[in-house]
């Protein structure tokens, strides 16, 4: 029997970070992980020799010195990796029915507020006021720029709600332009915190890159750091039980009978999955109510697209599409309306140099839309085929997603060389959510106690990580990466040495 100092379930980014993070103090670490391929949110796929990716399509502060770019410096990671940065001038462009002008949200706070102001040029105190808004909730969060602050710093600005803060700003044309990306964090008007908007809304304005060739270099490049401290991945296991002896988890049983000794575990899943391994009773039954009742954010459905070679000009930037210009509307869709909103998602074709050659259409679905086929799974380790039923739903959506996207960009149907569709069940099954959820629990500032998940559980040798706990997205599950490593070797020690590579 082997048996480690830590086992982390789940290879998604935080599962691999954490493990890279403590596998470097010298920690024996082991990551189960239930699919083939590694990386949660960062895999890739390929169809028609072209890579596509499942959820990160660009990621923010990676300029020399900022948070994202220093946490992978220190990883080991960043002279691997193959970012491109989109425009600085409008790296997400947002659009509204069929009006024909595309807003951007440019780079550099300033440089953000004088692309706006160029449209809106009565707005600019209140877009200074919206920016030091931006500023002042980072400022707050302290693991956001990499130090062990005081917990009470966040109560100044946890308290506001998107409505209060943003409807200060008097044209109510310019406060859906500033939430029109809202799809990066399925935001409610009167439920979702304004620094959930601010910290991810500032972290692409910071700066904003596309990673060339795919997200899943991030997982493999840090997949190799982790064998060269000695750590292991084992792939195709998918854990089915913690196993607790006198208040502590001792091992993590597979469904294939494996069993994984550790001192200590992180799960790097969705808490409802570990609260169904462990009956423990230091788990309060109150806790696995709350956790059972806290509302996940929608799913999603996704078209992916390859282009006919050198027909599709590229375009260095997103698109994000309201039908209407309230932008929260979007996740309410009547389906006689559906989509009430979608991203379009290119990339440069490297053979031929300024045309798209794959691009992702993404937009909101309900999981609620794919109940009949709940009790089926299909996973590269156990697949199945669905139903006829299911594959006809797929592509009549498809085909109205894809009808509603050429209303605005009539080049687009006639130049599909190939495309695949992914549902919620898609989701469900590789990133390992219940229900598909594309960002996990949601905040709720009118109840925070509620709706905010610790990383430390009332089991002491148990832990969570991922976008579940604290904020979501690559940065956010870095950050919730560092606190998970932290509880483990000191957050002072961890941080230290992050701030000193």
């Amino acid at each position: 029997m082997q048996k480690y100092d830590l086992v982390i379930i789940g290879s998604g980014l935080g599962g691999l970070l954490s493990a890279v993070l403590l596998a470097k103090e010298g920690l024996h670490v082991a990551v189960i992980e239930q699919n083939k391929q590694v990386g949660g949110c960062l895999q890739t796929f390929s169809f028609d020799k072209k890579v596509f990716v499942s959820c990160v399509h660009y990621i923010g502060a990676y300029d020399k010195g900022q948070t994202q770019e220093r946490i992978f410096k220190y990883a080991g990671i960043s002279d691997g990796l193959k970012f491109n940065k989109l425009d600085l001038n409008g790296f997400d462009k947002i659009v509204f029915g069929d009006e024909k002008e595309a807003y951007p949200h440019a780079q550099g706070l300033a440089n953000f507020r004088e692309q706006l102001v160029s449209y809106f040029p009565n707005a600019h105190e209140d877009l200074l006021q919206y920016t030091n808004s931006l500023q002042q909730v980072a400022d707050s969060f302290p693991l956001y720029n990499l130090r062990n602050g005081d917990g009470t710093e966040k109560d100044k600005v946890s308290h506001w709600n998107m409505a209060h803060i943003l409807g200060q700003i008097k044209d109510e044309k310019l406060r859906h332009i500033l939430t029109g990306n809202n799809l990066l964090y399925a935001g409610q008007e009167r439920h979702t915190p304004f620094s959930t908007h601010a910290l991810i809304a500032k972290s692409y304005i910071d700066s904003a890159y596309k990673c060339d060739g795919g997200s899943s270099q991030i997982a493999k490049l840090l997949w190799r750091k982790l064998q060269e401290y000695g750590g292991t991945i084992f792939r195709n296991e998918r854990v089915v039980k913690l196993e607790e002896k006198e208040g502590l988890i001792t091992k993590a049983i597979t469904e294939t009978g494996n069993e994984y000794h550790a001192k200590n575990f992180i799960a790097n899943v969705h808490p409802a999955m570990v609260l169904q391994w462990t009956d423990s009773k230091l788990i309060k039954p109150a806790y696995r109510k709350r956790i059972e009742t806290i509302e996940n954010s929608i799913s999603a459905f996704m078209v992916n697209i390859v282009l006919k070679p050198k027909t599709v000009p590229y375009n260095n930037y997103n698109i994000y599409w309201n039908r209407t210009t309230d932008t929260y509307k979007a996740q309410a869709y009547e389906q006689a309306n559906w989509p009430e909103n979608y991203a379009v998602y290119s990339s440069e074709d490297s053979q031929h140099q300024g045309f798209a050659d794959t691009v992702a259409i993404l937009t909101y679905m309900r999981a609620d839309e794919l109940s009949a086929w709940n009790n089926t799974r299909n996973i590269t380790a156990s697949p199945s085929d669905r139903t006829q039923a299911y594959h006809h739903f797929k592509e009549e959506k498809a085909k109205q997603l894809i009808a509603k996207v050429t209303e605005r960009y009539p080049e687009l149907q006639a130049n599909i060389q190939s495309m695949k569709v992914a549902t919620p069940l898609t989701f469900r099954d590789y990133m390992g959510s219940p229900d598909g959820s594309m960002y996990g629990l949601m905040a709720d500032v009118e109840n925070p106690a509620f709706t905010q998940v610790p990383v430390k559980t009332k089991i002491p040798n148990l832990l969570l990580t991922g976008q579940n706990i604290g904020l979501h997205g690559v940065l956010g599950v870095s950050i919730n990466a560092i606190a998970a490593s932290g509880s483990l070797i000191g957050l002072d020690y961890l941080l230290a040495k992050i701030n000193k590579a």
